[in-house]
């Protein structure tokens, strides 16, 4: 029933964001001019392009991007028994961060969404190949993460600090998050990250649970604890490095949605995953919403997903912690 309440909320804002301020033209007109466009290519009028061109791609990919780094935030938390653990700890951001970097930076031909996926992708491979050599346990896993992303963050540095301002003012603007540059190939590359990286997944939910229980335990049930953890970081390092290469690394989504999912759902991953992907897709549309109309331009997404996450997640440890055994 609650994830169903969640969906609901998801659509609902969606058409709101959808059909706000379209003019005095009817909601049933300005359908039927998409359908017409769809289906027999007629042109567009004013408002369609407005409602399909700049708005639907906007709304589902921020529904795609949430959904994908609260759900990968659920599982990691949950095969990591860790409550401080988001995708990012597998250097996705900072590897897309650097490959962005190097995308605007050092070569201007290059689409930064391309290098930005390939650094996503290359540094959480890093940190699989480090962590399985220094042992393959969560915690080799979450050292090499944190070392990996250290690195490469300087190396971003490095790079903004040698370009002309207006490169390294585009690298920070890209780095804040955005969704601003919402097409329907964007939705595309994103619908195909959520899809290889999560169907793996909702189909691997009982074994997710079993991991959470502890390696000793998952092996006596006959379950590889190592197979299954390098299943899924590799389901969500694909999915994240997808997502993130045409949003933009977007914090606090992938950290605190999936606390406040687990309060409302519980810890069953079979109901907690679907959960944090709709309490995702809701958060990230919800906050887009505020950038997109709380001043006269375009706020980075990210920063508003910082400003309500942090302090709400402060809220959630002073008052779960116990739950979360803090």
């Amino acid at each position: 029933m609650k994830k169903i309440v969640v969906y609901v909320l998801v659509l609902l804002l969606g058409f709101g964001v959808l059909f706000a301020g379209v003019g005095d033209v009817h909601w049933s007109e300005v359908i039927g001019n998409i359908y017409e466009h769809i289906f027999y290519g007629e042109a567009l009028s004013s408002d369609g392009v407005i409602v399909y061109e700049i708005r639907l791609p906007r709304i589902i990919l921020a529904i795609l991007v949430g959904g994908i780094l609260a759900g990968s935030g659920a599982v990691m938390q949950g095969i990591f028994k860790n409550p401080l653990v988001d995708p990012y700890l597998l250097g996705i951001s900072s590897g897309a961060a650097f490959g962005s970097a190097v995308s605007i930076g050092l070569f201007d031909g290059l689409p930064v969404g391309i290098l930005a996926f390939l650094g996503a992708l290359g540094a959480s491979f890093l940190v699989m190949m480090i962590g399985r050599f220094a042992g393959g346990s969560s915690v080799s896993l979450v050292l090499a993460g944190v070392v990996l992303s250290a690195f490469l963050s300087a190396l971003s540095g490095s790079i903004k600090f040698f370009v002309d301002p207006q490169k390294a003012q585009a690298i920070v603007i890209w780095l804040l998050g955005s969704l601003s540059l919402a097409s329907w190939e964007n939705v595309k590359i994103a619908l195909l990250g959520f899809g290889v990286g999560f169907i793996p997944l909702f189909l691997l939910r009982w074994r997710i649970n079993i991991l959470g229980l502890g390696d000793s335990e998952c092996m006596s049930l006959g379950v590889s604890p190592s197979k299954m953890r390098f299943i899924c970081i590799a389901c969500i390092s694909f999915a994240c490095a997808l997502g993130v290469s045409v949003s933009g690394t977007i914090g606090w989504v992938g950290l605190v949605v999936p606390h406040l999912a687990r309060v409302i759902f519980g810890l069953d991953m079979r109901v907690l995953l679907p959960g944090s992907i709709a309490l995702g897709a809701l958060v990230l549309l919800g906050a887009d919403t505020v950038a997109r109309t709380m001043t006269s331009y375009d706020l980075p997404v990210g920063i508003i997903t910082a400003l309500l996450g942090a302090p709400f997640f402060i809220f959630l440890l002073g008052r779960f912690a116990n739950k979360w055994g803090a």
